[in-house]
């Protein structure tokens, strides 16, 4: 399992950081690199465990720079196919290779359901998605729990991970 972790500060005033510890406190969840991303008073970052052949062509964090959103994604999902043909003109228009990973798979779904993404999506997952426009978190894992997910609220910024 791959590993997402993230800060995000609701407050000018509130300390974005502590990344790094969290980072450092699952290595064996990055063996195939880290990625972060940085901005808006959020950080959000992804250690990637490459397990399926379409996980060797995730970036992560995947960033939509159009619709102003950024993805971490711990997932592995089953109903592929049915989401790809369902979201077709959707990936066409956001995926510039020839693989559909995961991760494309779920920020498609959540530009087209919005919040109601995560009901059409089967398999084991744990994602964040940062809507830097809206300024608006939103979370979800499968109903199994399959894949953790952690939050701390504090005054003024949310924290969470896997």
């Amino acid at each position: 399992m791959s590993g997402i972790c993230g800060s995000i500060a609701f407050n000018p005033s509130a300390p974005v950081g502590g990344i790094d510890a969290m980072i450092g406190a699952a290595p064996w969840r990055g063996p195939d690199g880290v990625g972060v991303w940085r901005g808006d008073g959020a950080v959000l970052a992804h250690q990637a465990l490459r397990v399926t052949p379409e996980s060797r062509h995730e970036e992560q964090p995947l960033v939509d720079e159009e619709a102003g959103l950024v993805l971490v994604a711990d997932a592995r999902i089953d109903n592929r196919d049915e989401l790809q043909r369902t979201l077709r003109c959707d990936l066409r228009r956001s995926v510039r290779r020839d693989v559909v990973t995961d991760t494309d798979l779920i920020l498609a779904a959540y530009r087209r359901w919005g919040t109601d993404c995560a009901a059409r999506l089967l398999g084991d997952f744990a994602f964040a998605v940062w809507d830097r426009r809206k300024r608006q978190l939103f979370a979800a894992r499968d109903p199994m729990a399959m894949r953790p997910f952690y939050y701390r609220i504090e005054e003024g910024r949310v924290l969470f991970g896997s």
